[in-house]
């Protein structure tokens, strides 16, 4: 290089050098790196289909590596109460379409330049981590007005506040599962009729993966909630009905030999009943109907394809109560179902089932109950933003006293939730009830019918409203209602 003798600077020429040497320099090497990106994506394999393996829900339990990373799928299961009491199944959480591990996801620009990273949802909270577990923790906060505060015969409008706390947690574990859901919802009168309804539940789970085709479930539950009234055991003269405290234990072994699969569920349910207070003043006790429920369910089928799963089940069980009442008020309970579970990733999945239920009684002066089995789990998604749960469950209501109320009860629900865009979503709820009394007072028949939208500032703050209406048509005048009402609230995540 040529310096000047009296400065010691490059001249102008030998600078236009150096600039002509390093703008030759950076074509070569990103002609090179091109080249080498170029050579890294041809060779990464496309992700099969086969490879990708399901539970039992439909969720995705391990995928391959794609050239573009998707968050795992998180399909949530339908959510069915366990409330005796008819249409008393509650709106299903109202909010975002879940939006992980999408099949359908946006095309390639069409010029075929590379498009800027697709995030699934970029409203979708992260959660707080917890050592080896993710933590979800929500807040609502709303306003309810009601034309029927307590969904009675002799209900009148009211003005609740409702405050709804949630808590999910999630391991992140490389085998294992563990998961725990909470939920505690609470109101307060702010005019016209007095209602107390306080609500809550936890359900804890775990999976230990014993091997690729054996399996461990254990779970624990405990729930709350006011008994309904429409509920025919109820005491329809109640000024204020019992709380209903429901525990829960279960235990259950999955093992896959080839195309044959077989499960084995222990169960454990016990129901106990608070005071119920009467108009005068009295607390008329409920414990003569406590009682734990136990049971064992076997289930065996064969996959017939990749997408569908035939299986039959049987369930045997021994209903045990508390206090006899001069009767031997004990029960055996039996359940034969044959059913389907389809699995074709996220576009379907689910289980359904049709059989027979019954539990007779011990003693011959209490009536038996029997009848049709009716249970299933779907879950759709037609179109990328559209998602659909269809859920059905039976149970069997066998009243422990001489000429009480047994009764069959089919519950339905259908919940559509539309994504309009990022951060406004859609949702309606149809909600049915069909409850066969078997003491002659005929059938009756409920209907709940929901619509509202969710709209998102951020991932940790949005607005929520709803419109409900519903009601139960009975020949019996104490079960029968119905009720409209509003609910405008804010929604808090993290």
């Amino acid at each position: 290089m040529k310096k000047t003798a009296d400065t010691g600077h490059f001249t102008p020429l030998t600078l236009r050098g150096l600039h002509k040497a390093a703008l030759l320099a950076g074509v070569v090497l990103f002609a090179i790196s091109t080249a080498s990106q170029a050579q890294t994506v041809a060779e990464e394999p496309l992700p099969d289909v086969a490879d990708i393996t399901y539970d039992a829900n439909g969720r995705i339990i391990e995928q391959p590596a794609a050239p573009i990373a998707a968050p795992a799928l998180n399909t949530t299961s339908i959510p069915l109460s366990d409330d005796m009491g008819g249409l008393r199944t509650g709106p299903a959480e109202s909010g975002r379409a879940t939006r992980e591990g999408r099949e359908n996801m946006p095309e390639g620009s069409v010029d075929g330049r590379p498009r800027a990273p697709f995030e699934a949802d970029p409203f979708e909270p992260q959660g707080l981590r917890a050592g080896s577990f993710i933590l979800r923790p929500s807040l609502d906060l709303g306003i309810r007005a009601t034309s029927n505060a307590d969904n009675s015969a002799s209900g009148s409008s009211g003005v609740l506040s409702e405050t709804a706390l949630r808590l999910n947690a999630r391991s992140d574990w490389a085998s294992h599962l563990a998961t725990l859901d909470a939920t505690g919802i609470f109101e307060k009168n702010l005019s016209r009729q007095y209602v107390s309804n306080p609500r809550g539940q936890i359900d804890a789970a775990l999976r230990l993966d014993m091997s690729d085709d054996t399996r461990l479930n254990f779970g624990l539950g405990y729930s709350v909630n006011r008994e309904d009234a429409s509920d025919p055991n109820g005491i329809s003269a109640a000024r204020t009905r019992p709380l209903v405290h429901n525990l829960s234990a279960q235990a259950g072994v999955e093992r896959d030999i080839g195309k044959i699969f077989a499960r084995a569920v222990a169960r454990v349910n016990n129901t106990r009943y608070g005071n119920a207070k009467l108009f005068n003043g009295d607390q008329l006790d409920q414990s003569d109907r406590n009682n734990t429920y136990v049971s064992m369910t076997l289930r065996g089928g064969f996959e017939v394809s990749a997408i569908i799963r035939p299986f039959a089940e049987v369930e045997v069980g021994r209903r045990l109560y508390q206090n006899d009442n001069g009767l031997d008020r004990n029960a055996t309970q039996l359940g034969l179902r044959t059913g389907l579970q389809i699995n074709s990733g996220e576009k379907l999945n689910g289980e359904f089932s049709v059989g027979y239920i019954s539990a007779r009684s011990e003693d011959d002066r209490l009536r038996d109950t029997g009848g049709l089995s009716l249970d299933a789990a779907m879950n759709w998604s037609p179109q990328r933003g559209t998602d659909v749960q269809f859920g059905l469950r039976t149970y069997l209501d066998s009243s422990p006293d001489i000429g009480g109320n047994s009764s069959i009860l089919y519950l339905a629900n259908i919940n559509v939730t539309r994504m309009i865009r990022a951060d406004l979503s859609l949702n309606a709820r149809l909600d049915a009830s069909v409850r066969d009394n078997h003491d002659g007072s005929g059938t009756d028949y409920g209907m709940g019918a929901e619509a509202g939208a969710t709209y998102w500032f951020n991932r940790f703050f949005g607005v929520d409203g709803k419109l409900r209406h519903e009601f139960i048509k009975s020949d019996v005048a104490s079960r029968d209602y119905q009720s409209n009402s509003v609910y405008l609230g804010v929604k808090l995540r993290r």
